[in-house]
């Protein structure tokens, strides 16, 4: 089918809209391809949003779309809205759309160091057109978005030549993570046995905690324009806090008792959040972490993540020692000076975990099999009965 490739424009908007709504019904969870004022702003930053389009010239019109954002500061881009009118299907027309886009902003241009993306895991074919674009699987986020259900999405990205082998990773890892950081880099690079377990901590036994007491209440701040000014001139000088990409505060969680204050993007559609960061170290908060979840949890809040530079040892176990569990790793995410740095993603659902319907890669499958033994073990054989 010939089709051609361009940059969309403005004047695409109506079709864009129509487009998205007849592949993705009402349920599409992206503003980017739903609400007229995001595409429009989108489309008048073109060097933060490379949006193409392919256009069927016997009927000018457009038959799939797909962006690439870019954080240029942080060298990464985000691929997303990929669809295809449904008379264009079965010609192969979003594979195409992606190598193009793709080998442009990473390959040609070189303006970032890896492009990642998020794919359904309800079937295999957005899986497996990514593959075939040279994404690699890293991990999912389980049940972390509501669109007919509660969705659980897999992590994939492609990366500039030579990025991964200028990596500089700790071998020796926590326990918590180690074995989910080995099952990556035998994807990404076939080595096995590349790391080490630093240690093995013993689990503290799990106790009763009267999470509703009145004592260090935490409270909920919704105020987006408030909240991402005080983010800013907290963490105007510090990039390794606000290094959280395309993600931006709309919520702060704070307890007056400790003096901490965590800033987070909530999505109460989604009933999603991510810590992106906060004034202290998150320990300080002792065991009062689950107070703060449960609270989080009567608000609306189902999926909590956060991301961890790989190194930062002592965040990682208090996180993990309060049933966080790694559930992707991004190697080479950010570069710190000159050196590619990995980060971990840890992640904890609020709801039992739900794996019943999903449709995954074998590539994927060594993820989700290790995240559920754990999930299992920290959630439902704490008294050792077998399951």
């Amino acid at each position: 089918m010939e089709t051609n490739i361009e940059k969309a424009n403005l004047s695409d908007v109506n079709e864009l809209l129509s487009l998205y709504l007849s592949v993705y019904g009402e349920d599409y969870p992206l503003e980017v391809g739903t609400k007229r004022s995001v595409m429009t702003d989108a489309l008048q930053r073109p060097e933060e949003f490379y949006w193409y389009v392919m256009r069927c010239p016997e009927k000018k019109t457009i038959a799939a779309s797909g962006i690439i954002q870019v954080d240029v500061p942080n060298q990464i881009a985000k691929l997303s809205g990929v669809a295809v009118h449904n008379e264009y299907r079965e010609h192969g027309l979003a594979t195409r759309l992606i190598s193009y886009a793709v080998n442009e902003v990473l390959r040609e241009k070189k303006i970032v160091n890896s492009i990642y993306a998020t794919a359904r895991t309800i079937s295999y074919s957005s899986q497996n057109m990514l593959m075939r674009n040279g994404f690699i699987p890293l991990g999912f986020f389980p049940n972390c978005r509501k669109i007919k259900s509660y969705e659980t999405l897999a992590l994939m990205a492609i990366f500039g030549d030579g990025i991964l082998e200028k990596r500089n990773p700790i071998k020796a890892l926590p326990e918590s993570i180690y074995s989910f950081a080995s099952l990556v880099e035998k994807e990404i690079s076939g080595r096995e046995n590349f790391y080490t377990c630093q240690e093995h901590t013993p689990k503290k036994p799990k106790s009763f905690h009267d999470l509703s007491s009145k004592e260090g209440e935490f409270e909920f701040i919704f105020a987006p324009k408030f909240v991402q000014k005080r983010f800013d001139e907290i963490f105007k000088d510090d990039t390794e806090s606000l290094f959280y990409p395309f993600h931006r505060p709309n919520l702060l969680i704070s307890n007056m008792e400790n003096g901490i204050e965590f800033f987070a993007a909530f999505s109460k559609k989604d009933h999603y959040c991510v810590i992106i960061t906060a004034n202290k170290n998150i320990s300080t908060l002792g065991e009062s972490l689950n107070k703060m979840l449960f609270a989080m949890k009567d608000i609306g809040i189902y999926y909590v993540e956060t991301m961890v530079r790989t190194d930062r040892f002592d965040a990682i176990r208090y996180l993990t020692g309060n049933d966080f569990l790694a559930s992707a790793l991004y190697p080479a995410m950010k570069i710190e000076n000159g050196v590619p740095q990995d980060y971990v993603l840890l992640t904890r659902t609020m709801v039992p975990l739900d794996f019943s319907e999903i449709s995954i890669s074998d590539n994927l499958r060594p993820y989700f099999d290790h995240y559920a033994k754990q999930w299992i073990g920290n959630h439902l054989n704490t008294l050792k009965v077998d399951v």
